[in-house]
């Protein structure tokens, strides 16, 4: 209700016949304004009491949503949604959304050859009319429906283009890896060819040297393959709920005796009370230590300082970690991700690659900052599993 019909009502008994038919004609013709902005919008739109009968909604809604018979005012929600995980939704959604509560979730319908997505949300709300006209004292659901199904296969196209583009980085740098041993192979062939060619025979140990490169090589060329499945093959991802914090401690009690050897002090500010995350506790762990292996690196010949922090952020915790090493350029800093880039002589260049990997399939983020000779900062952003959030807002209240 907007404030000029609020100050008309509060005053309804000193209003004039007419003023009160111009109240009326004002307010039906807002009515009939919302009426239409509410049927040109492609998002649906319906409003509830608390025990699901609905007061309004518009045709959109209609059409997005699975229905059994005909959707209109008065009708039950119970009565007329034709899916039984939507109506299952909707109605523990009644019971548990507050004004400071709100739901959300993804249902998927198999249309023909497409996947049609919806999103439902749900709020509450309460209306400020005299609760002498609402029994419920005016508490209303909002529920809104949306159809991702077109922002999902977009979605799904960019990450096949995405993936595409990887493969062809990844390719690329096994062409470049595979040079190297190949032509070493094929050097030492050409002379054990021509050793051949001057003895006629050769004794085992004449050969040997020979062989040894070879076989060397060889092993080299099966580890890139090995490193290449690995980076084009998905993770097989197992999240189950983990404490990110207990996580931490065991990779740093892991490390320390190696980190105490290089002179580098570790400080740890792990958050209080935590939410836990749907982690894959294996992958997280070698993440971790993939990162701290960079750091080490960068402090190897002087030491330092490794700290490791996490706190809560909104509806995320995230997972800092600071070094005091060497650092790097911008250059460098926009391709530690890509796979086979690295700036040591005996890295595979896919430490770093794994670590985004693990952090995509965690659906969190990573970022890193850098400045040379001062240091650098990995910083990964997890989300908080909607469960965890529920109960941390139960714990303030």
């Amino acid at each position: 209700m907007n404030n000029f019909v609020r100050r008309a009502f509060n005053k309804i008994e000193k209003l004039s016949t007419d003023e009160i038919k111009t109240l009326v004609r004002y307010q039906a013709s807002e009515n009939e304004l919302l009426g239409k902005v509410l049927q040109k919008i492609d998002i649906g739109i319906m409003v509830t009491n608390t025990t699901g009968r609905v007061l309004t909604c518009n045709d959109e809604v209609k059409r997005l949503l699975p229905l059994s018979r005909q959707l209109t005012e008065g009708t039950s929600l119970r009565f007329v949604i034709a899916d039984e995980d939507v109506g299952k939704f909707m109605e523990s959604a009644l019971k548990q959304v507050s004004d400071d509560k709100e739901l959300e979730k993804e249902f998927h319908f198999q249309r023909g050859e497409l996947v049609r997505t919806l999103v439902i949300g749900v709020s509450a709300f309460t209306s400020d009319l005299d609760p002498v006209f609402h029994q419920d004292n005016g508490k209303r659901m909002l529920f809104i429906v949306r159809d991702v199904s077109d922002q999902k296969r977009q979605e799904a196209r960019l990450h096949r283009s995405e993936s595409l583009a990887s493969l062809t980085t990844v390719a690329a740098g096994v062409a470049h890896e595979i040079k190297n041993p190949l032509a070493s192979i094929g050097i030492h062939l050409q002379l054990l060819r021509k050793a051949f060619q001057r003895k006629k025979t050769l004794a085992l140990s004449d050969a040997t040297r020979y062989l040894d490169v070879i076989d060397e090589e060889i092993d080299r060329l099966n580890g890139i393959v090995v490193d290449f499945l690995f980076a084009v093959r998905p993770m097989d991802v197992r999240l189950r709920l983990e404490s990110l914090n207990r996580i931490v401690e065991d990779v740093l009690n892991f490390v320390s005796y190696e980190l105490s050897e290089q002179r580098i002090v570790i400080k740890k500010h792990l958050g209080e009370f935590l939410p836990k995350l749907k982690l894959d506790e294996n992958l997280m762990k070698q993440a971790l230590l993939n990162i701290i292996k960079n750091a080490m690196n960068a402090m190897e010949d002087t030491g330092g300082t490794l700290t490791v922090s996490t706190k809560l952020a909104g509806d995320s915790v995230s997972l800092t970690i600071t070094d005091t090493g060497t650092g790097m350029d911008e250059a460098t800093m926009a391709k530690i991700f890509e796979p086979y880039f690295t700036t040591k002589a005996s890295g595979s260049g896919l430490g770093l690659t794994m670590v985004f990997k693990v952090v995509k399939e965690h659906h969190g983020e990573i970022a890193v900052t850098s400045k040379k000779k001062v240091g650098t900062n990995f910083t990964i952003t997890l989300p908080v599993p909607t469960s965890e959030r529920l109960a941390l807002e139960a714990t303030k209240a």
